[in-house]
């Protein structure tokens, strides 16, 4: 097939899909790479040889978007490590993957959505192809919607953590943050509070991992009640709202 397009036109031409798939799967990992490296360097990768420490900050950029594996102590590790880690697990693997998080595919969508909208395009282009726009109201809709659980989660985690009794031994706010994206975004990831939380905190661990796990559009369209049809087929008048 791809041989008998590529006869047609001259030339091999990979989808829109595979070119946001592979260049923010490339992107990600060598950013990360060299922030992970870079903020690292003499903190939990000192001691090590220069070819260990560039090999250790590779894994730090791969593992959180998938397998959830460690070589470093995540509690021992700079704020601003932790907080690109979080990062990291909100973006998650590629469609089709078992990896958990919005996807690869959401997180580019978003920011060439922002990129069209800043330089005053109506449309969002890559490679010569617009965007469909329920393809975009998609990706919003997963963003915000993972986003609007995970606050939630995060708020109940500073109620039920933090409370008379609990906030003695608590660790800080930054690990049950951590803890709740992790857990979301199905990583296994931890900077040591899974122990320590309370009955309610674990289960919504739970609640987190099985939403993560069978997917936020798939939980809110599940959850989301059939549309009416409108009657009379008619419609009331638009009227807009300012932003921002």
């Amino acid at each position: 097939m791809w041989r008998r397009k590529r006869r047609a036109e001259g030339r091999f031409r990979l989808s829109v899909h595979s070119q946001l798939v592979l260049g923010t799967t490339a992107f990600l990992i060598v950013a990360g790479w060299a922030a992970f490296t870079a903020f690292e360097w003499h903190n939990t990768l000192a001691g090590m040889s220069v070819g260990e420490r560039l090999v250790n900050g590779l894994f730090a950029s791969i593992t959180p978007r998938t397998a959830g594996f460690n070589t470093i102590d995540y509690a021992q590790v700079e704020t601003e490590t932790n907080f690109l880690t979080i990062v990291f697990m909100m973006i998650g693997g590629s469609p089709g993957s078992t990896a958990g998080g919005i996807k690869t595919t959401t997180f580019a969508l978003l920011g060439l959505l922002a990129w069209s909208r800043l330089q005053g395009r109506p449309t969002t282009s890559i490679s010569s192809r617009t965007i469909p726009e329920s393809t975009l109201q998609k990706a919003m809709s997963l963003f915000i919607g993972a986003f609007g659980i995970v606050t939630v989660a995060i708020f109940v985690f500073s109620v039920t953590e933090f409370g008379d009794g609990v906030a003695a031994g608590a660790a800080p706010f930054l690990s049950y943050m951590f803890e709740a994206f992790s857990a979301f975004n199905t990583v296994g990831l931890s900077m040591g509070a899974t122990g320590t939380l309370t009955t309610t905190g674990r289960l919504s661990t739970v609640v987190l991992m099985f939403i993560g796990r069978v997917g936020t559009l798939t939980f809110v369209a599940a959850m989301a009640r059939e549309p009416k049809r409108i009657k009379g087929g008619f419609r009331y008048a638009y009227e807009d709202v300012s932003i921002g």
